[in-house]
């Protein structure tokens, strides 16, 4: 089924070599790839979730030493959730805490625009938009949520908002594409304008996806501000 894959005791049982390890399953199956498209979770071993962030504390003896390993289990498996009720109760102390946050984020997706441009179109009212992105995560975004495009003008209201056709599943680990489009400025009054993109999140009232750039936000919640560009009368 086109649901993914739960790897039950993460970090204790996941790296091959075993030839019963979550990992050795998938490369018996011909799986290994399925994360590229299919969403790869779990839990953390019951009895590694007080002490795996813990260190020196011991922890139990249920897996080989070379198991306890959870940035190479995390490596292994393109994971990008991990379940670990300890982190919420009984909870860790600062130190821990502040090693399972940095866990948590290296799970999923971390994506980041590096660039933008704005240039006259071959038409008169048209502008070729160009966003330069990269995905530094672990994983994909597995749904294509709508992306979109909008101007936001010296009165911080949305002028415009233009759809696009880009696509968030297409942006992989270690890829770092250059999505384009057309823009219409057609009516708008001449001047200077921020752009700023977000990917909307089909459920009402749901969380954004955010992206790991320090303008996230700036500009109006939920919104990457991409930078600001002068509009000439059309």
């Amino acid at each position: 089924m086109n649901v993914g894959y739960h790897d039950d005791s993460f970090a204790a049982e996941t790296l091959p070599g075993s030839g019963w390890s979550f990992v050795d399953k998938l490369q018996q199956s011909g799986a290994t790839d399925k994360w590229l498209t299919q969403p790869v979770g779990g839990e953390l071993r019951p009895e590694l979730q007080p002490c795996i962030f813990s260190a020196p504390v011991p922890c139990p003896s249920v897996a080989d030493p070379d198991q306890k390993d959870f940035p190479g289990s995390v490596a292994a498996t393109h994971a990008s959730w991990i379940l670990n009720q300890y982190a919420f109760s009984p909870k860790y102390g600062a130190d821990a805490a502040a090693k399972a946050a940095a866990a948590s984020t290296s799970l999923g997706y971390r994506f980041q625009a590096t660039g933008f441009s704005l240039a006259p179109g071959a038409q008169q009212g048209q502008n070729d938009l160009n966003v330069a992105l990269r995905n530094t995560g672990t994983a994909p975004f597995y749904y294509d949520w709508p992306v979109q495009v909008a101007a936001v003008g010296s009165d911080g209201k949305v002028a415009r908002t233009w759809s696009t056709s880009w696509k968030l599943t297409t942006l992989k680990p270690g890829m770092s594409p250059t999505w384009k489009t057309q823009i219409s400025t057609s009516g708008l009054t001449a001047g200077y304008y921020t752009l700023v993109m977000r990917p909307v999140n089909p459920l009402n009232n749901g969380v954004p996806l955010r992206f790991a750039n320090a303008t996230q936000d700036q500009t109006l919640p939920g919104w990457l501000t991409l930078g600001r560009s002068y509009f000439a009368a059309s």
